[in-house]
């Protein structure tokens, strides 16, 4: 990378909802209180939602959820150039066999939530197809308390893991954008496989309480741009995936071309890489992004994360020009973390090659501490390049920066500053060939 970021937002998708089908055929608008939807908040309208997106499948068209009622629903599938535009609430039904169990992800090779062998189906699901778009000024509620509960979990669904709000899987042209995103059971929006999304202007609220409540989870997707959203949640409030394992090595599917800007971060745990980052991951840029978590939630404010064994790699990721309000109290500031919750080494081939990191322009004002860069002893993290970053709260000479495992990198007007005479003395090496 040279000192300089590469990025990079070549071929964002361009598809929006209009009047005309891209294939040229008639383009079908119906409200899903055409197909007898009733929105008291207690009808479940699942007959009616399927056959309103039924209705549009065949030569595309816009499904509406109408402004100023409430309609409770089971699961939907969205399918190629189609539209749901929700107006209202849209509200899931609190009804557990109402989410049927699904496969997992060939990426992943078992299930997220629970490593088990299969999940609930999302709430707003699509497999395979291109153009698909989620548009409108009202609310998609996952209804997600009933899932929330550790010991319910346990015993009601032991080993199946619980729904995504949202998650569009191997589509090519995604736009959300205006919708309010509230309550999942699990991750908030997952697009996975995707080529050409565009998520821009949407909230997200989830509470934060420790069931791994995300916001959005960018895997295996190429050419993502996510910008002026407000996210508040319960674990990270971005971060970007590729695989677990073998798994994911095997499938081969890196995230690539992500671009996370001018966002409004609320509590959650940060801007983030990984840990399921098998397949890959580069050219990521997350700028111009404010954060302003709620004390005492932990949560940090960056945090690039990698398991022992899951190999793959992350490289030529840039965060620049953000800004930290409260972030990382007490969990601390800025974190590189290889074997994150898990022990044990790795031999050269199992341990993540991490190189090219910048961090440039960032400001914490109200941190728990400054963090660590944390990387694999038998494969050190080369290039990592702190220029103009501040965590504010510290005395002068007061040093708090702790390193292990970094080959080569540099540190330039860093406040604290680092400690020359300990494991952050670093130096600049010429860029590593990478095998």
């Amino acid at each position: 990378m040279s000192g300089t970021h590469m990025l990079i937002l070549a071929g964002i998708c361009t598809f929006r909802a209009s009047a005309e089908n891209p294939m040229g055929r008639p383009w079908k608008v119906v409200s899903v209180e055409d197909f007898g939807a009733v929105g008291d908040n207690g009808t479940d309208n699942t007959v009616a939602f399927r056959a309103a997106l039924l209705a549009v499948k065949p030569t595309g068209g816009e499904v509406v959820v109408p402004a100023g009622k409430v309609y409770r629903t089971g699961p939907v599938n969205l399918t190629s150039n189609v539209v749901l535009r929700v107006d209202g609430v849209m509200r899931a039904v609190e009804n557990r066999s109402a989410f049927p169990k699904i496969g997992i992800l060939p990426s992943v090779g078992h299930d997220y939530d629970t490593n088990g062998q299969c999940r609930r189906h999302p709430f707003v699901f699509a497999v395979g197809g291109s153009n698909i778009s989620v548009v409108g000024k009202g609310t998609i509620d996952g209804a997600g308390r009933m899932w929330w509960n550790t010991t319910t979990r346990r015993t009601q669904d032991p080993g199946v893991g619980r729904p995504h709000l949202m998650e569009l899987q191997n589509i090519s042209g995604v736009v959300v954008t205006g919708v309010t995103l509230l309550n999942s059971a699990f991750w908030t929006f997952h697009p996975v496989y995707c080529k050409d999304v565009h998520i821009h202007h949407i909230t997200i609220q989830i509470p934060w309480g420790g069931f791994n409540g995300d916001g959005i989870d960018v895997d295996s997707c190429q050419n993502v741009l996510i910008e002026h959203n407000f996210i508040n949640c319960g674990d990270d409030h971005v971060t970007i995936l590729s695989g677990v394992g073998l798994a994911g090595q095997t499938f081969g599917m890196p995230s690539k071309n992500v671009s996370v800007v001018d966002n409004k971060l609320g509590t959650g745990m940060g801007i983030s890489i990984g840990s399921s980052v098998s397949g890959g991951i580069e050219d990521v840029l997350y700028a111009r992004n404010v954060m302003n978590e709620t004390a005492g939630q932990w949560g940090m404010g960056i945090h690039i994360k990698t398991r022992t064994t899951y190999g793959g790699y992350i490289r030529n990721i840039v965060y620049e020009d953000n800004v930290f309000m409260t972030a990382g109290v007490p969990g601390g500031a800025l974190h590189i973390e290889c074997g994150y919750q898990s022990g044990g080494g790795c031999n050269y081939s199992e341990c993540t090659d991490i190189r090219d990191i910048v961090f440039r322009n960032l400001t914490f004002l109200h941190a728990g501490g400054t963090g660590d860069v944390v990387c694999f002893p038998n494969r050190p993290c080369h290039n990592v390049t702190f220029d103009n970053v501040h965590v504010a709260g510290f005395a002068p000479g007061q040093t708090g920066w702790g390193c292990q495992g970094v080959a080569s990198g540099s540190f330039t007007d860093v406040t604290p500053p680092r400690d020359t005479t300990g494991n952050c003395n670093f130096t600049s090496a010429s860029p590593v060939v990478l095998a």
